[in-house]
């Protein structure tokens, strides 16, 4: 197991929420981990995961915590989003209608990460993806 880059414990709230938001797009870029043309949609999976532990795992309460943590395996990065929630199963969350409102924040991770599951050994979801051709080894952009 490797050491995170990134690790952000913040209470559930919405506007805390945001502003480790920022941080850890920040250090996905400034890692190269992400392309500039492909920040919005890994900005979006990050949103909408922590808004779920907020919202669903914590069910709002501001007492409970939430700890986003960023960790480098050789071409993947693994994203980790814990809560204080029961947890849940990721591939059973089923696209919703077209006219339903909410639900379409897992089904959205899915499509832009690598990968996407509830860890239950370490009671999270995780979400991993590879680095892309976006930088030299050293870090700065092409």
């Amino acid at each position: 197991m490797g050491v995170p880059f990134f690790q952000e414990e913040f209470p559930s709230t919405f506007d805390a929420m945001a502003e480790i938001l920022d941080k850890a797009v920040d250090a996905l870029r400034d890692g190269c981990w992400i392309p500039p043309e492909q920040e919005a949609c890994t900005r979006l999976c990050l949103e909408e995961a922590l808004v779920n532990a907020v919202r669903h795992g914590n069910e709002g309460n501001r007492d409970r915590k939430v700890c986003l943590e960023l960790e480098a395996k050789e071409d993947r990065c693994c994203i980790r989003v814990y809560d204080e929630g029961a947890g849940f199963l990721p591939e059973r969350v089923d696209l919703p209608s077209a006219d339903q409102l909410g639900g379409r924040g897992i089904c959205l991770i899915r499509h832009y990460m690598d990968s996407v599951f509830f860890n239950e050994e370490k009671h999270c979801l995780e979400m991993t993806l590879r680095r892309k051709a976006c930088c030299k080894g050293d870090g700065h952009h092409e």
